[in-house]
């Protein structure tokens, strides 16, 4: 390891001289561009190539004595954390290979690749280059607003289907999310493609993790307004309540995209005063279906709650000053 000097280059600049073997190894000279970026552990790197060196990681999956819902589990857990080729082995595979690829499809940017009776291969092909958090974030909430709309109307008629199916792409971009924000954690310059400072990673994560929750509880109470028959007045109360749910989602992303940490308050205070409304609606009218969907709505309303913490807890009001 060779020392050398930092020196001072006018009132605002440093400059470091650079060892002549690397220069001439590099066929470097005067006025040529080098390119600096932060290493994983804050050292600094210096390059004559702007392409990040990219470490493949792969990982096999045994699906032997295994349910499905532990394989897809697994094939989750390996994607957000960044593996580029994802093996699944087993001996009996033909039995759950249709279930195994839509699984597989239900991940943006990964790809099979080669399958056979024992073994079947997905690649990544994700650039995080490409990749925008808000974006993402806005497509997420484009959606769930959709879905909401959509769940009202399920208390006269069954549209749960739709429903369903726009939860499968909230899923989709909440795991690509979960899969950036990990991969900036290891390494400082996928933050910096990302645009996000450190700092924001883990509340970003918070924020698109509740976003996915509320889309599933937003699927989880059409499913059941589509099972159950309500009478009249319960299908009035209920509707008051979604209107109320949904005004609230509506709130707490509209101080997000501006910033208003106090209207993420009146969000997250809103929460008790809906969970106490729920409760007591069902000791007025104790039916057993009706309290699925009133058990759904509490859960949705914390994770609305918890995006209004994510808005106040993440620093707006002092960027705003």
């Amino acid at each position: 390891m060779e020392q050398r000097r930092l020196i001072r280059f006018g009132s605002n600049s440093h400059v470091l001289s650079m060892p002549s073997y690397w220069l001439k190894k590099n066929k470097l000279v005067k006025g040529d561009f080098l390119y600096v970026r932060e290493g994983i552990n804050g050292d600094l790197v210096i390059s004559n190539d702007l392409k990040i060196k990219k470490h493949l990681k792969s990982i096999i999956i045994s699906a032997d004595d295994k349910q499905i819902e532990r394989v897809s589990r697994e094939i989750l857990a390996a994607y957000i954390n960044n593996y580029d080729t994802i093996k699944i082995i087993g001996k009996n595979l033909n039995k759950i290979m249709s279930e195994i690829r839509r699984i597989l499809h239900s991940f943006v940017a990964l790809e099979i690749i080669e399958e056979d009776d024992k073994k079947i291969v997905a690649k990544d092909f994700l650039n995080m280059g490409d990749v925008s958090v808000s974006e993402n974030i806005r497509r997420m909430d484009i959606i769930i607003r959709g879905m909401m709309g959509d769940m009202r109307k399920c208390v006269y008629e069954n549209c749960s289907d739709s429903v369903y199916q726009r939860d499968f792409d909230v899923n989709r971009f909440s795991f690509l999310l979960m899969r950036a924000v990990n991969g900036a954690i290891e390494d400082p310059n996928i933050a910096k493609l990302l645009n996000v400072k450190s700092s924001e990673l883990m509340l970003i994560r918070i924020l698109s993790v509740n976003l996915e929750d509320i889309g599933d509880e937003v699927k989880r109470v059409s499913r059941f307004l589509g099972s159950h028959d309500l009478d009249d007045k319960l299908k009035k109360s209920l509707m008051l309540l979604l209107s109320d749910v949904e005004n609230a989602y509506l709130n707490v992303m509209k101080a997000y995209y501006t910033k208003d940490v106090e209207l993420a308050f009146e969000v997250d205070f809103w929460k008790d005063g809906f969970v106490e409304r729920c409760n007591k609606l069902y000791d007025k009218y104790p039916v057993s279906g009706f309290a699925r969907i009133l058990e759904r709505l509490k859960k949705m309303s914390s994770g609305i709650s918890n995006l209004a913490w994510v808005i106040y807890s993440s620093g707006f009001e002092n960027e705003k000053k």
